[in-house]
């Protein structure tokens, strides 16, 4: 695995190298497993990390909130499903008792819904094929044909390729997609709230909050955010502090990284792109007071 490793790196940090080796390797589909989700489908080339890696080893923050916040028989919304590792996760390991996984990438949402197949869980799971942001209607959007995570609303990029393709010094990659703002889609499609959101979005974080701003002050869902950036950071945080959460994460600084609650003197901390990289929120303080830690079995 350390070799598997070192490998990735050289890869991901060498523009050349990593033309050639997307040249090489086939974009075929294949299984792999996945613990603790078991057989687990991926392709070869846009899914590498799942096989370069262990697909868990940068999630133990993400995991662990929702390990903690996720309640058998809850309703879960995960925005940003990709190809459906989360939400297996939270079915299979938390027992949530339904997910509505949102995934606007046609490509990335057949290969969720044969993950769905695989695990079992599909009758558990509802797929929507929208990007959720703060309208409603079509947007464009930087698609991921690289690694097939870091696709995200153009209006983030305003304009560039997505963050793996720009790695790799490949020109943008464009597609329409359906955008809707979550309090639309649960008052038009009668949606059940949910206990828990999930949201990895590539940096459309803060967009997605202003699009849900009756859900949180009328249902206060608990919130697992990754973030991207600290423009981005800073405008999720004074969105939900307005909402009545409270907001803990690990925050990177001159003194080292730190869990804590996060309060407004900590903007001023968070100065690069993963200064505060995930973030857990919740109305209930108590909750998140202990630090978050990697689930034993990630």
């Amino acid at each position: 695995m350390e070799l598997k490793s070192k490998l990735h790196h050289l890869v991901r940090t060498t523009p050349w190298l990593g033309q050639v080796a997307l040249r090489i390797i086939p974009d075929r589909n294949m299984c792999i497993t996945v613990k603790p989700v078991g057989k687990f489908a991926i392709r070869l080339r846009r899914d590498r990390g799942y096989w370069l890696r262990s697909p868990l080893s940068n999630d133990g923050f993400m995991l662990g909130a929702l390990q903690r916040m996720v309640h058998p028989g809850d309703v879960v919304y995960d925005v940003g499903a990709n190809i459906g590792l989360y939400s297996r996760i939270m079915v299979q390991q938390f027992q949530a008792s339904r997910i509505y996984a949102f995934e606007p990438v046609s490509e990335n949402r057949s290969l969720l819904m044969r993950n769905l197949e695989i695990g079992y869980c599909a009758d558990r799971v509802v797929v929507l094929p929208f990007a959720i942001g703060n309208e409603d209607g079509s947007a464009e959007f930087q698609v991921d044909d690289i690694s097939s995570h870091s696709g995200t609303l153009d209006a983030v990029t305003h304009g560039a390729a997505s963050a793996s393709r720009q790695q790799y010094h490949l020109a943008p990659l464009r597609a329409t997609v359906q955008v809707c703002r979550l309090d639309s889609l649960i008052r038009d499609r009668n949606l059940t709230p949910p206990q828990v959101l999930k949201l990895d979005i590539e940096g459309a974080e803060a967009m997605a909050l202003r699009g849900a701003i009756g859900l949180l002050r009328e249902h206060s869902p608990n919130l697992v955010i990754e973030l991207h950036g600290a423009k981005v950071a800073a405008e999720v945080l004074q969105i939900l502090w307005e909402c009545g959460y409270h907001c803990f994460g690990y925050l990177e600084s001159s003194e080292g990284c730190v869990y804590k609650k996060l309060q407004a003197s900590d903007l001023s901390k968070i100065t690069d792109l993963y200064s505060l990289h995930f973030l857990a929120a919740c109305v209930r303080e108590e909750e998140l007071t202990l630090p978050i830690v990697d689930p034993e079995w990630c």
